[in-house]
C-alpha cells in the first residue's frame, strides 16, 4: 500500500530530474561522460496532495542537508493540465540549475524546522514568501514510521526514461496542511488505502534516500583539461583517474560517477552521493562491456543487489559519443527510448 501511495509523487520529480543531474564517465581513460545520463540525489523529500481550496494539486519539498547550508527546493504544482510548476529555492546554485532548464524559479528566504531523524509523529514546518510577497506556511505531520516498507521504484509519467527510487518512506498524518495567503488546505484521509482504526494515513508522504536517474535525448559539448570537464552551460566535473578507472564529481550537487573498464570500454558506472554514510548508490552494469560500435545489455542496480531496470544500449564509433537507450523493464519504460550525443570541443 505504501509503495502505491508514494509512487504518485514521482510526477513532481520530472523537472527536477531533467534540471540537475551529474553525467557519468565513458571509459577508463575518459574523454567524455556517458551521453544524456544524469543522476541526482535528495536525502529527503516531502509531498502533500492539495485540496480544491487552492489552485495547486501538490506541493513538493526536496531537502539536501549534506552541506553547512541546507538546500531547499519547493515546487507548487498547478491544478489542471498544461500548468507549469513554480519553483522556489533558498540556494543561488539551485536557482541557476532550475533556470538553465527553462523553469520558472525564484530564490527566496526560507525557514524550515524538523527533526534530523524522521519518526512517527514528527512535525515539520516550512515558511517562505513568494516572489509577490504572498506568505506560504506548510505543516507536515508524519503519521507512520519511515521504513524500508516504503522503499521502491516510483513510476514517472514522462516522455523520456526516468527512474526514481526511494530507500525508505512513510505517510502523512492528521494535521498536515498548506496555507497560502489566507487560504488553508488540510490534507484529507487517504481513503483508498486506509484501514481504520488501525491505519489512517493522510494524503502526503515523506521519502528518504531519493535517487533519480534520467536518460535524456540531449546533445552536449564539453571542454576538457587534465583535471576537469566543463559543458557549454558552465557545469564542471572534477576528474580523478587511477589504474582501475576514473571518477567524475559534480561538487555543486555533491554527487559522483565512478566507472571501471578496460581502455575504450565500460564495465560499470556507479553513481553515488557525497558525504552519506553506508551504501547509497545506483549502478549501471554492462554486459558485455560497453564499447564504441557495439551493443550491450545493461542492468540498473540500487545498492548492492536490488535490480530496478534492464535494457540495451548501442554506442556509435567515432570521436563523438552517441548512445541509444531502450528498456525491457520496468513495464513503464518499455516504450520509451533516449538517444543522446556527447562531443568534445576542438
Amino acid at each position: 500500500m505504501l509503495t502505491k501511495a508514494l509512487s504518485a509523487a514521482a510526477l513532481a520529480l520530472v523537472p527536477i530530474a531533467l534540471a540537475a543531474q551529474t553525467p557519468a564517465p565513458a571509459a577508463s581513460t575518459p574523454t567524455l561522460p556517458l551521453a544524456g545520463v544524469y543522476y541526482r540525489y535528495w536525502p529527503e523529500q516531502i509531498v502533500q496532495w492539495v485540496g480544491p481550496e487552492l489552485p495547486y494539486s501538490m506541493i513538493v519539498l526536496n531537502i539536501d542537508d549534506r552541506a553547512k547550508q541546507p538546500i531547499y527546493d519547493v515546487q507548487l504544482i498547478p491544478r489542471g493540465e498544461g500548468g507549469k510548476p513554480i519553483r522556489y529555492t533558498n540556494s543561488a546554485a539551485e536557482l541557476a540549475i532550475d533556470q538553465a532548464s527553462g523553469m520558472e524559479a525564484h530564490q527566496v528566504a526560507m525557514q524550515f524546522d524538523g527533526p534530523s531523524d524522521p519518526a512517527n509523529g514528527a512535525q515539520y514546518m516550512l515558511r517562505f514568501n513568494t516572489e509577490k510577497g504572498t506568505p506560504v506556511v506548510w505543516q507536515f505531520v508524519l503519521g507512520t514510521d519511515v521504513s524500508e516498507q516504503g522503499s521502491g521504484l516510483s513510476p514517472v509519467p514522462a516522455p523520456i526514461p526516468i527512474l526514481m527510487y526511494r530507500e525508505q518512506g512513510g505517510l502523512a498524518g492528521a494535521g498536515t496542511a498548506l496555507r497560502v495567503g489566507g487560504v488553508t488546505s488540510t490534507a484529507d484521509v487517504w481513503k483508498e488505502i486506509a484501514q481504520p482504526p488501525y491505519f489512517v494515513p493522510y494524503r502526503g508522504a515523506l521519502s528518504t534516500g531519493v535517487h533519480i536517474l534520467t536518460f535524456a535525448p540531449v546533445d552536449s559539448t564539453w571542454k576538457s583539461d587534465a583535471q576537469s570537464l566543463t559543458d557549454a552551460n558552465g557545469r564542471s566535473l572534477a576528474l580523478a583517474t587511477n589504474a582501475d578507472g576514473a571518477t567524475m564529481t559534480d561538487k555543486a550537487l555533491a554527487v559522483s560517477a565512478t566507472y571501471t573498464g578496460a581502455a575504450g570500454s565500460i564495465n560499470r558506472v556507479i553513481f553515488a552521493p557525497s558525504g552519506v554514510k553506508g551504501t547509497h548508490s545506483v549502478t549501471l552494469q554492462f554486459s558485455p562491456a560497453l564499447a564504441p560500435g557495439a551493443q550491450s545489455s545493461f542492468d540498473v542496480i540500487i545498492g548492492r543487489k536490488t535490480k530496478i531496470a534492464s535494457g540495451a544500449v548501442q554506442e556509435s564509433a567515432g570521436p563523438n559519443i552517441t548512445e541509444s537507450w531502450s528498456f525491457t523493464s520496468p513495464d513503464a519504460l518499455k516504450n520509451l527510448t533516449a538517444k543522446a550525443t556527447a562531443s568534445l570541443q576542438q
